[in-house]
């Protein structure tokens, strides 16, 4: 009896391991690696330390500033480039071996999800290297407790992005959602360029990216409370909300993949 109770925890992690979701998010990393498009992501990075912190390190705020910003543009690119591969004809076999496609919209996420710690790392140790100027090496005022909580910020609004690609990415996203998309993406900067009576009342669009905000500035110097802290709670629920309208997206529409 103990043999089995010790055996259990194994045996549900090689479950999970074997999985049709990590099975296939493998499936993807391992192809994404194979075909060479990881060193775009690599060059994209070097290129980033380059432009920004070769000569210059800077502190924490700068470090985040920077990177939350690049690395979002890094995970719509990487994602679109996986997306695409994932939507060719050579994954109608996969894709026929499975009960249903949710596992496989899943593992993609997971998959594009995965990718954007690797990068972060990358990033980070080379923010951590040489620089011309002060500080020679490494990033200014960097500790423990100051770059915690940038990081835990920077990761989930880069997978947040990353997860709102695939599901606004053709085949998935129907017409209909990317030009409500385009729409509100169209008042919220609107909201910010005028200050009419138009303007104001479309200033409810910012409320979406308040979580959003929220982890951007926890990299920037904002405090640790309740309030970010409940906030990290949402952009995680934003994460799972997308990941179910792609399963549901998916599932509804006649896959013409190309």
């Amino acid at each position: 009896m103990n043999t089995s109770l010790q055996s259990s925890p194994t045996f549900a992690s090689t479950g999970l391991w074997r999985s049709p979701t990590l099975t296939i998010a493998r499936f993807m990393l391992k192809s994404h690696i194979r075909s060479g498009w990881i060193l775009g992501d690599i060059v994209f990075i070097w290129f980033l330390y380059a432009a920004f912190f070769f000569e210059f390190g800077g502190d924490v705020t700068y470090f985040y500033g920077v990177m939350n910003q690049a690395l979002s543009v890094l995970a719509i690119l990487s994602t679109i480039v996986m997306t695409q591969r994932a939507m060719t004809a050579r994954m109608y076999l996969p894709l026929s071996r499975l009960s249903s496609r949710s596992a496989y919209i899943r593992g993609l996420i997971v998959a594009t999800a995965f990718l954007r710690v690797p990068s972060f790392l990358l990033a980070l140790l080379l923010a951590l290297g040489y620089h011309h100027h002060i500080p020679i090496f490494g990033i200014q005022g960097a500790t423990l407790s100051k770059m915690l909580p940038g990081a835990v910020g920077l990761l989930l609004n880069t997978i947040f992005v990353a997860t709102l690609t695939v599901v606004l990415y053709r085949p998935i996203a129907t017409r209909l959602l990317q030009i409500i998309f385009l729409a509100w993406c169209a008042a919220t900067f609107y909201s910010n360029v005028d200050s009419n009576s138009v303007a104001q009342y479309l200033s409810i669009t910012h409320l979406p990216l308040v979580p959003i905000t929220v982890c951007y500035n926890l990299g920037t110097g904002s405090m640790i409370d309740i309030y970010s802290l409940s906030m990290v709670l949402v952009i995680i629920c934003y994460i799972v909300a997308l990941t179910l309208l792609a399963h549901f997206l998916l599932n509804k529409r006649d896959l013409i993949l190309h």
